[in-house]
Order: C-alpha cells, then sequence, then structure tokens
C-alpha cells in the first residue's frame, strides 16, 4: 500500500473483504499530550477499538464472547511510527488479521492522515483464552477462517524481538497500585495501561523534544486490581536516538516490558 493512493473519503467504520476492517477518526482534546499530538496510549487504544469493533462486524462481540467465556488477550506489540496524529486531525486506521491458526493470531494495523500519508505500521500477536479456566485455549471451528484476510502483514518477518535484560542507565524505580479503572472486560490491566504507565517515567527532555519512531511492547504475566506493580526505567543512547526501556513487574515476575525509540 503506497502512501499516494490513500487520500480518503470521511464516512463511519466498515468491513472490507481486502483489508478487514476500516474507520476514520477524528481525534480529540482527551486524546492529545501537551504538545498536541495524540498521546502514544491514545493511539494504542484507537488500534485496539479497531481490533474490537473488527471483531464485531464479524459476529464475535463482546457479548458473544462473555457469554462463551472466551477472550483475545494481546501478547506483543510494535508500532512504526512516521508521524504522530495531532489535535482535530481526522486518520484512517485500517486493520486486519494476517494469521490465524489455533490458539493465537496476528493482527496488522495501518494508518493514515487525511491526504493519504502513512502514520503508522502495527503489529500485534494475539493469544486466544479460555476465561473461566484463565489459560491458553484452541479458537473453536470457524473462527480463524473469519478472522484470516490473506492479506500480507503490516511489517513482514516481525519477529517481536525485545531486549533480554536491562541495559543503559537506571532513572528511576516507582510503584502503582492497579486500581478498578485500570482493569477491562477480561478482569486484568488493559494492554494499555501499561504503555500508559511507562510514558510517565520518560525525562521531559526526550519526551517532549524528540519524536516517538518506535513502541515495542510483550506482555508477559496478567496483573489484576489491588496488585502493585514496580517500574523500572532505563535510557540509553543509539546512533539513531535514544531508547527508553520500562520493565514492569509484581512481585518478583516481570510481567510486561515497554520499549520505546526516540528520535
Amino acid at each position: 500500500c503506497g502512501t499516494a493512493s490513500h487520500g480518503f473519503t470521511l464516512s463511519g467504520g466498515r468491513k472490507l473483504d481486502r483489508i478487514g476492517y476500516e474507520e476514520t477518526l477524528k481525534v480529540s482534546y482527551f486524546q492529545i499530550d501537551g504538545n498536541r499530538n495524540m498521546s502514544p496510549a491514545a493511539l494504542l487504544s484507537c488500534l485496539q477499538e479497531a481490533a474490537v469493533t473488527h471483531s464485531d462486524t464479524i459476529g464475535y462481540t463482546l457479548d458473544y464472547m462473555a457469554e462463551h467465556q472466551w477472550g483475545w488477550s494481546v501478547v506483543n506489540w510494535h508500532l512504526q511510527i512516521y508521524r504522530m496524529p495531532q489535535h482535530g486531525e481526522r486518520i484512517q486506521v485500517q486493520t486486519w488479521s494476517n494469521k490465524c491458526m489455533r490458539f493465537q493470531a496476528e493482527r496488522s494495523f495501518f494508518l493514515f492522515d487525511e491526504a493519504g500519508n502513512k502514520l503508522l505500521d502495527g503489529a500485534s500477536r494475539w493469544i486466544f483464552m479460555d476465561l473461566a479456566r484463565r489459560r491458553p485455549a484452541n479458537a473453536p471451528d470457524g473462527m480463524a477462517e473469519r478472522y484470516h484476510s490473506g492479506q500480507e502483514p503490516a511489517i513482514p518477518d516481525e519477529k517481536f524481538f525485545m531486549p533480554k535484560e536491562a541495559e543503559g542507565d537506571l532513572l528511576s524505580t516507582r510503584t502503582l497500585p492497579v486500581t478498578r479503572r485500570d482493569t477491562d472486560t477480561n478482569g486484568h490491566a488493559n494492554n494499555v495501561k501499561y504503555l500508559e504507565w511507562a510514558m510517565d517515567d520518560v525525562p521531559d527532555e526526550i519526551y517532549d523534544g524528540m519524536s516517538l519512531a518506535d513502541v515495542r511492547i510483550v506482555y508477559r504475566k496478567e496483573c489484576v486490581r489491588g496488585d502493585i506493580v514496580e517500574i523500572k526505567t532505563y535510557v540509553r543512547a543509539l546512533p539513531d536516538g535514544k531508547e527508553v526501556l520500562s520493565f514492569l513487574s509484581v512481585g518478583e515476575k516481570i510481567v510486561a516490558e515497554v520499549a520505546t525509540l526516540w528520535r
């Protein structure tokens, strides 16, 4: 998909056979940060919402999934960001499942501005969950076929690489409780919250003085209401910018890692 051919007509969301699902949005005031850019957490929420709505269009609504005690739990994100959307801007998000088999699926995303310029390539990996047993399970017959579009992934050969251990200078260590507002229908902290927590510890000179170019997240364990999350944040200089690494843990177990690249 080239950028020049993607001007669009503003309309509501719609299911497309070729790409899965697309919708157009206006960046609202509550979604922006002090720089009038869409915040990273709001951007991730936008992608998550598109994924949920795509599921709705093929029959797997939240009510249907809750009735069967099923759910999709995201385990990885990788976002390649070319420009953050700004306040009042109209954007188009496209999403499709480029791989779906047994208990695991991969979902891709494109984001465009109104002129057709690409703002983002996104990749994510999800696990199908039996919520009654709190464990992965094989998706029921027919589900994989309904999700899978046959389209190529947004980021070819994505391996969802994450740093193996903390590197760089330790910036901060802090703790926070998981509260009601952090949890979702699966009963655990919503995946967007981990990025929101991590962004709070990015130094001002990086957040305000540089551009966010890349986001990688891995979720290793769930955390639930009442858990105390410890966040350790590191920064290291790279040839093309600075990388901020956040390690989130509950007790002795790391529950998530967030790596952001700033240029």
